[in-house]
């Protein structure tokens, strides 16, 4: 389709003028007060048998934002955020209807829940119904939220809402602070008690290794006792070899046979002890005195003397005694020596012995007693882990008993008090309900059914549906207040326009088809009209139908015969045999001509035919049968210089348009632009009511 002014671009907002209330309501007043009526009627015996009277009760929780607590600040106990309370304040506000918060109060209450509870229905159907008949919301910019109970009885009705509250104060004191408070202390025993008999049996084992291994203490990162006992016992048994080499070396000194020096060394020392000996020394000395007297006694006597051979045979007598005490002192001490080495070796011997025997069973205990050991640290590091845990499970069920009793974050702000004057309902209040329901319903029913209709009403809806702007609108003549002279503007500036078009392109003359999307769009009135006016503008023109679906008696005339069917068949017949002149009535026209039931045919021939009338009028406007309905309106779009598509208001629904444009898209016709006929005037809905109304002003 090629560009043209005939077609501009829709606005981006274009008022359709589908919704005009007060239209609908003009149009469809029988229906809106029929409505009330029905309602107001309706509500009589409605409200003379459900008029019965609400009571309200409301109570108010506060829920603070932040709580101190007893043992010590606890980021557990704060709500960090605005945004965070907010949400948390909410939740607050749904627990207090949860079902078994409220099951709880009913059966709180006693036989008062009676006043609630209707006879025959069963406790849970009730805190079902109490449930949902709570209103609970948060007040806005504040700490507080509601709880609203409404009920036709005002006994006790007070009651039953601070008694959902306490409940609900009982289950938030277990969940709120500690949520779970019941379970998370029952679940910190039972882990206490894991953690003591886990203790209990560790240290059990820790006392068997100890009595086993003979050791009371047992620190990390120390030497191993049995390390140091067999260290210990290294260090003794070599201490025993040295001395056991030095015994040996010392007894080698005195009876080594090979040695001549181990003999000398011997009688040296012994000879040292004799001559140290005080009981030798002291026999000595007292003979050394006897003999001295004896010397004395012997000196003076004469060999011949008998004393002199008794003196000097005691003096032999002390001399073999003192050489004997020596002699005999000498093998003593000799022996004592020697015994004294021997039993020294024998005794290092002994203690190397001994200590070898220790130091081999102790090495075979050494990975009994290490592992032993090491298993006892082990359960010294694992009964001190399981005492530090011991502990934080005991400050927490410590924290816990004492936190689950303070005071929380919610206490009772406002509470509900006995309710005094109904807030709502009442016969009479019921009846204006329905009255007033019936007025609305009376007000919006007309403009749902308009809504519901979905024919085309304004030219606006055509622009908003197809994207361009209709070429012309215009009003359905007979309308109250419509003058014949504005229809005849409308008509006239649709001509004009039509002209210019002929004009820009430089061609001297124009075809124009007419076609419609359904049946009753006048488009042979409106052909008639335009060829009109453009004999009033001094532009030749000539209508020809070419509608096959039906023929219009006002193209035939008495002075002519023939039709497009003449030019079709006839080739040597003139233009001047076809047309009908025009006269007072009518345009210049040509007829159809063709016999009943019969199609178009020869479309060369039928083109050459109305190319021959372009040479003998400016405008060639052609009547065709709507495009919906007859295929041989394709080829006239394909030949048309301006095809112009009839879209009757009232009558055309949205799908046929788009169909109908669907169509002329596919046969891609020179220029397109769309006309809007049997448009009404819609007083009170702004739609051509002030313009084409009434007398203009000058």
């Amino acid at each position: 389709m090629a560009e043209s002014n005939l077609t501009p671009i829709a606005s981006e907002s274009v008022s359709t003028g589908a919704i005009m209330p007060l239209v609908s309501l003009k149009k469809h007043w029988k229906i809106s007060v029929g409505v009330f009526v029905a309602l107001t009627l309706l509500g009589i015996p409605i409200a003379w048998k459900k008029g019965v009277a609400f009571y309200s009760v409301t109570a108010v929780v506060h829920v603070a934002p932040r709580v101190a607590t007893i043992l010590q600040d606890s980021k557990e106990q704060e709500i960090p955020s605005y945004q965070q309370y907010q949400q948390f304040l909410t939740q607050q506000a749904s627990t207090v209807g949860r079902y078994d918060i409220v099951f709880a109060a009913l059966k709180k209450m006693g036989d008062k829940r009676f006043v609630w509870q209707q006879e025959g229905e069963t406790d849970r159907r009730a805190a079902e119904r109490l449930q949902a008949a709570l209103v609970i919301k948060p007040i806005k910019d504040t700490y507080l939220f509601s709880v609203t109970l409404e009920s036709d009885k005002k006994e006790h009705l007070d009651e039953i809402v601070n008694t959902v509250i306490a409940m609900y104060f009982e289950e938030a004191r277990k969940d709120l602070m500690l949520y779970a408070s019941k379970e998370r202390l029952a679940f910190l025993y039972d882990q206490r008690k894991k953690v003591q008999d886990i203790i209990f049996e560790k240290k059990k084992r820790l006392t068997d290794i100890a009595q086993e291994i003979s050791v009371t203490t047992f620190v990390d990162n120390s030497p191993n006792p049995y390390d140091d006992l067999l260290a210990d016992s290294q260090k003794a048994y070599s201490v025993a070899q040295r001395e056991r080499m030095a015994a040996e070396a010392g007894l080698q000194l005195f009876e080594n046979p090979k040695d001549a020096k181990a003999s000398s060394a011997l009688e040296s020392l012994v000879s040292e002890q004799v001559y140290k000996d005080q009981g030798l020394y002291s026999l000595k000395a007292n003979m050394y005195v006897r003999r001295s007297k004896l010397v004395e006694q012997i000196s003076g006597l004469d060999p011949k003397h008998p004393w002199h051979e008794q003196i000097k045979k005691q003096l032999a007598v002390i001399e073999a005694e003192v050489v004997e005490a020596t002699t005999q002192l000498s093998n003593d001490v000799r022996h004592m020596l020697l015994e004294e080495r021997r039993s020294r070796v024998t005794l290092t011997r002994q203690v190397e012995q001994g200590l070898l025997t220790q130091i081999t069973e102790q090495k075979k205990r050494a990975s009994w007693f290490s592992n032993n050991y090491n298993e006892a640290l082990t359960l010294t590091q694992d009964i001190k882990r399981f005492y530090r845990q011991l502990e934080s499970v005991e400050n927490r069920i410590n924290f816990i008993e004492l936190e689950s009793n303070a005071p929380g974050y919610i206490r009772m702000e406002s509470d509900a008090r006995p309710p005094e004057q109904p807030i709502r309902g009442g016969k009479k209040k019921l009846l204006v309900t329905f009255a007033v329901l019936g007025g609305v319903l009376g007000l919006i029913l007309p403009i749902v059914i308009d809504l519901f209709d979905r024919r085309i009403k304004t030219a606006g809806q055509v622009e908003k549906l197809l994207g361009y702007k209709p070429l012309a609108g215009l009003l359905e003549s007979g309308q109250e207040g419509v003058e014949a002279h504005v229809i005849a503007d409308q008509k006239r500036r649709l001509a004009l326009a039509l002209n210019r078009e002929r004009l820009r392109s430089g061609k001297p003359s124009c075809m124009v088809l007419l076609t419609a999307v359904t049946h009753g769009s006048k488009t042979t009135s409106l052909a008639f009209d335009l060829a009109r006016d453009f004999g009033n503008m001094d532009v030749s023109a000539v209508v020809v139908e070419v509608n096959t679906l039906k023929a219009d008696v006002r193209y035939v005339s008495e002075s002519v015969t023939a039709g497009v069917f003449d030019l079709i068949v006839d080739a040597d017949i003139t233009v001047q045999q076809v047309v009908s002149p025009a006269d007072a009535d009518y345009p210049a026209r040509i007829a159809l001509g063709v016999p009943d039931e019969g199609l178009l045919f020869g479309y060369l021939r039928l083109q050459t035919a109305l190319e021959k009338l372009s040479q003998h009028y400016s405008m060639v406007i052609l009547d065709a049968a709507p495009i919906l309905l007859s295929a041989d309106v394709e080829f006239f779009a394909s030949i048309s210089d301006i095809t112009l598509l009839l879209i009757a208001a009232q009558e055309t629904q949205p799908g046929e348009i788009k169909r109908a444009v669907q169509v002329l898209e596919r046969v891609d016709p020179k220029v397109i632009s769309f006309v809007v006929t049997r448009l009404k005037i819609f007083k009170g809905g702004g739609y051509y009511s002030k313009v084409y109304t009434g007398k203009a002003e000058v």
